[in-house]
């Protein structure tokens, strides 16, 4: 098993190296061309253009280079290009783990004589002091390549530098930089100002970007020249690297410029990366496909601890651009996931990031940024149900010494500012902090509450919110268990206790055989049908008499078991809209009928959870059904309907009909869901309890084969084996 080669395809371009620098531009405008013009990341800023580059003919006039094929893996974006049919251009753009954004260029002469080739690389950065949002400063030429740093400003947060460095593997041959008024920042030579200032086969070898105002556009290029004979190729590279400091980039860029070559780095990159994880294989290539992108898409969105004050643990974010970092209501779905990892760093930084910034009332900001936290935002999130995860896999006493204390402020938040009443309810203030913003659920307390942004103008005791809150209490009191802090103990499992009593008297409808949210002016439920409504099925609040509840709205196809379930309103619901419109006009991110990755995974968990607790047939059928449709819509369809196997995706959300992704919000490879584990443990069946207790709990998928191996478990190796219908536990050293 090879994912690199698994998960290639032709219609892909994200590219990343596991760490600040990510290429994922949501809409691409210049994806046929050289080099990187569309926007990188720098974590969540965008960086844009990195570089193009151009060929020109002994006269200087250059070669028109058409696109004529692309092919993607995690390792490299490649791209032919020919020119005239005299000249054949190879490029295989990349990301390396230093942060630097690769062009591995081959050109050919493929005329029948020989030919001189000038090869430009050349770039334009916007600077605008005068607005004090984005300019350049400190750019200059240092050994034989240019440096600069951007300064860029997000929202109205403080100002932050990126520190660049550009260059060649090979010395160049000449070089400018000159500063314009703005024009169109097109990757096309005529529109540079080195297209009149080419001359006899260099460039002036100059710098100048003085002028009567400091505002306008820095060009930079540098040149490199070659003569080649009939047939004859040549490969080079360029990159620019962005650090926090100058000193960090010129490193970067040295060691991508001067080490080997780099596509056999980034090659070797992702399949370290890989051959790290549990590998799997399985006769469903669905399941198989989507097991890989899932890791490569944790990986893309990786940040390495430390580089930052705001990031002193490694951490995933949440998606590309401004999802570009660690996002509370995606933690805790990193954590179930990143804790199948050998080693505990990112699931232990998901939440280690969100205490070392944590607010002074004991809430968690809603994102980190590399230079600021969220003010306004807040996100509730099952920090328990993560935390029970985690430390099944990677018991560690030190982590939980670090992180009790902050989760104890945490809870105690809670308690303090979000139940008043002392119910053992708990409140949502507005529709953004629940992750679930445009639904009708919100509208039961508040008819205005779809206007408000993070205003916390609104009360709505949620079931999610409480259900987090009391996988977080039994957490707690199992933690403290274990640290011998027996009152804490105690306290602890009294709250729990005391939230399981309230969800049932409170939320349970007895004759609609459902929970749900609850105005706490009236203490009255509210009786939207909304996704969340399912969530005490992940937990020991329910028992048997419950069941019927589950299966008579959860599988109700007039309800939410849609031909691509689970819509996150109840079809019968008036604000339903399978469409993403919320009172006619289409939302971005609506919660009221599309299906959402992230509420899905919430409901596998309910539905595994009470199908094995209870011995359940249907409800074990059920989970099937869910878990091959959920990871079958996650694919492209073919011209003929069908989904193809070889292109995953993973969008925000998708429709509940005929399980389409938003493709028009731009946000493919998104974690926001937990999936890689759910293919572990359901698919492969392997369980692990708090206390360290391996078990195979497999549900009937009908398939052929499987293998997972290399599955690291508190310092054992395990293996899953699924043979002539039997599976198979093995555990080494």
């Amino acid at each position: 098993m090879n994912p690199i080669t698994l998960l290639e395809r032709t219609d892909k371009h994200y590219l990343g190296g596991g760490n600040r620098v990510v290429w994922t531009p949501t809409f691409p405008v210049y994806l046929d061309r050289p080099g990187f013009w569309d926007f990188a990341s720098y974590y969540n800023f965008r960086v844009e253009p990195i570089f193009s580059f151009c060929v020109l003919n002994e006269e200087g006039f250059e070669f028109p280079l058409e696109k004529r094929s692309r092919n993607w893996n995690p390792a490299r974006l490649e791209q032919d290009y020919l020119g005239d049919y005299e000249l054949y251009v190879k490029e295989q753009k990349m990301v390396l783990p230093e942060d630097t954004l690769v062009s591995r260029v081959t050109i050919q002469n493929r005329a029948g004589r020989t030919r001189i080739f000038h090869w430009i690389l050349f770039t334009a950065l916007r600077s605008f002091p005068s607005g004090g949002k984005e300019f350049v400063d400190n750019l200059d030429l240092l050994k034989d390549r240019i440096i600069f740093t951007r300064f860029l400003q997000y929202k109205n947060l403080p100002l932050y530098g990126i520190h660049c460095s550009l260059g060649l593997n090979l010395p160049p041959d000449s070089y400018a930089v000159y500063f314009s008024e703005p024009t169109e920042l097109q990757p096309r030579w005529n529109l540079t100002p080195f297209f009149d200032r080419f001359e006899n086969g260099t460039l002036p070898n100059e710098i100048r970007i003085e002028g009567i105002s400091q505002d306008g556009i820095i060009y930079i290029a540098l040149h490199k020249k070659f003569r080649l004979l009939p047939g004859e190729k040549k490969t080079f590279w360029a990159a620019c690297a962005l650090a926090s400091s100058d000193e960090e980039a010129s490193a970067h860029l040295d060691r991508t410029l001067k080490g080997k070559d780099p596509l056999e780095r980034s090659i070797e990159n992702w399949k370290q990366y890989f051959s790290s994880l549990p590998q799997f294989r399985c006769s469903d290539p669905f399941f198989e496909r989507y097991y890989w992108y899932r890791w490569f898409g944790l990986r893309l969105f990786a940040i390495q601890g430390g580089g930052e004050a705001n990031y002193p643990h490694s951490a995933i974010c949440e998606g590309p651009d401004y999802f570009r970092v660690p996002i509370t209501y995606s933690a805790q779905c990193h954590m179930m996931e990143t804790r199948w990892m050998s080693r505990p760093d990112f699931a232990q930084g998901s939440l280690l990031n969100f205490i070392h910034v944590q607010n002074p009332d004991g809430s968690f900001t809603g994102h980190i940024y590399p230079n600021a936290t969220q003010k306004s935002g807040f996100y509730h999130a099952n920090w328990g149900r993560a935390l029970f995860a985690l430390w099944s896999n990677h018991p560690d006493r030190s982590f939980l010494e670090e992180a009790y204390p902050g989760l104890v402020k945490y809870a105690e938040y809670f308690d303090r500012e979000r139940d008043r009443e002392d119910s053992g309810l708990y409140d949502v203030l507005d529709q953004f902090e629940t992750g679930q913003e445009f639904t009708s659920r919100y509208l039961a307390v508040d008819e205005k509450a779809d206007q408000y942004g993070w205003e916390n103008k609104i009360r709505l005791k949620g079931v999610d919110a409480t259900v987090y809150q009391y996988e977080l209490r039994r957490a707690l009191a199992f933690f403290a268990d274990l640290m011998g802090k027996e009152n804490d103990k105690k306290r602890w499992e009294a709250s729990a206790e005391k939230i399981k009593n309230a969800v049932l008297k409170y939320m349970w409808d007895n004759d609609e055989e459902m929970f749900f949210d609850v105005d706490p002016r009236t203490m009255q439920r509210t009786g939207v049908k909304a996704i969340t409504c399912f969530y005490p099925y992940m937990t020991d609040i329910v028992d048997e008499q419950h069941l019927n509840g589950l299966k008579r709205h959860l599988l109700n196809p007039d309800e939410f078991w849609t031909p691509w379930p689970v819509p996150t309103l109840s079809v019968d619901d008036p604000y339903f809209s399978p469409n993403a419109e919320w009172k006619g006009k289409r939302h971005n991110c609506p919660w009221n009928g599309r299906v959402w990755p992230m509420t899905n995974s919430h409901i596998l968990e309910a539905l595994a959870t009470c199908a094995r607790r209870f011995q359940d047939e249907e409800l074990k059928q059920a989970t099937v059904t869910l878990m091959k449709q959920f990871i079958r819509m996650l694919f492209f369809e073919t011209r003929r309907g069908e989904r193809d196997p070889l292109r995953p995706n993973s969008y925000e959300h998708y429709h509940p009909y005929l399980g389409l992704p938003c493709v028009y919000r731009g946000i493919d490879d998104y974690q926001h869901s937990w999936i890689a584990d759910l293919i572990i443990r359901f698919v492969a069946g392997l369980e692990i309890s708090p206390y360290g207790k391996v078990e195979l709990q497999p549900f009937d998928f009908g398939l052929g084969e499987l293998e997972l191996t290399n599955v690291r478990i508190r310092g054992k190796r395990y293996s899953v084996f699924l043979k002539n219908g039997k599976f198979q536990l093995v555990k080494g050293k």
